[in-house]
């Protein structure tokens, strides 16, 4: 009698802390809806002080598309102050795809909209996804960590060429040696695999089934049933020679099962028989997750060119 009272003490125990957690869930999806109205208005005043204020005080990241990545919130406000100051943003909308909560961080998926016009008074059609990474202070004060994004479509990146920023060194991983090694070696597995442009195993052995992927030129990819035939397709050799690549990681975050990282590649790619030749550089926020054997998978990840 008592084992049995024992259990249902403890079966009312998880119902309510599961409960507890998806009320915690719609309460942090509420709070970055209200501050997305923010960054909404933001952009619609030309006023980068909103965005400036949520961002880290020590180590924010924030990863333009056609720019490299910022690490000072100095450089992060200078470059929206390029931004605004050379466009008139007449309309901006971000919707939220979905709000993770990993200890006391929380991953935001959404998409954005915004129509500009230049100081020629050329209208610029900017619509794409993003991926932020909150930290989830007392109180449940949210500090923005990162934030990286694309446009849905290929969009002339000449349109961002105005905006200057410095030229700063990648920071280091600053965790435990073997967990560097560790993500280290899954990124030269994928430089292995695009090297030999063997995009189905890429899939395979480096997303979860239930994955996100958020790249360059198109639309975010939901579930392993979209994202391998973007990478069987996209991998595909049609001519096209990987003659040096490097994966490389910055900073980490180690949240037990996970790993909230900042990578970075550099692709030197040739085609028909070296007579073509291009330099691609970019960047990326990875989310890996431990699967059942332990082995760190991608749960989710953007990716955008510098």
């Amino acid at each position: 009698m008592k084992k049995r009272y024992l259990l249902i003490i403890l079966f009312s125990v998880f119902v309510n802390l599961q409960g507890q957690i998806i009320k915690n869930t719609e309460q942090l999806k509420e709070k970055l809806i209200v501050i997305n109205n923010q960054f909404e208005d933001s952009f619609l005043r030309n006023d980068s002080s909103i965005i400036i204020k949520y961002y880290d005080d020590k180590q924010p990241v924030c990863m333009p598309e056609y720019h490299k990545a910022l690490y000072t919130k100095q450089d992060i406000k200078s470059y929206y102050q390029q931004w605004f100051s050379n466009f008139k943003i007449n309309a901006y909308k971000k919707v939220i795809y979905e709000v993770k909560q990993i200890d006391n961080y929380a991953i935001e998926i959404g998409t954005f909209n915004i129509n500009s016009a230049n100081k020629k008074g050329e209208t610029l059609i900017y619509d794409g996804k993003y991926l932020n990474v909150w930290k989830i202070e007392k109180n449940v004060k949210l500090t923005l960590i990162s934030e990286i994004w694309g446009a849905d479509k290929a969009i002339d990146g000449s349109n961002f060429s105005f905006i200057k920023t410095n030229s700063n060194e990648i920071p280091k991983p600053q965790i435990e040696k073997f967990l560097e090694n560790e993500v280290n070696k899954r990124n030269q597995r994928i430089a292995e695999l695009v090297t030999n442009r063997e995009g189905e195993k890429h899939a395979d052995e480096f997303f979860t089934k239930d994955a996100i992927y958020l790249t360059y030129d198109s639309p975010m990819f939901i579930g392993m049933e979209n994202i391998k035939p973007y990478f069987v397709e996209h991998e595909k050799p049609n001519g096209v020679s990987i003659d040096s690549i490097s994966i490389k990681a910055s900073r980490m975050i180690p949240l037990h099962n996970f790993v909230i990282e900042y990578g970075y590649y550099y692709v030197d790619v040739s085609w028909d028989n070296k007579k073509g030749r291009a330099i691609v550089t970019g960047k990326s926020t990875n989310i890996w997750k431990r699967d059942e054997n332990g082995i760190l998978m991608l749960y989710r990840q953007m990716v955008n060119h510098n």
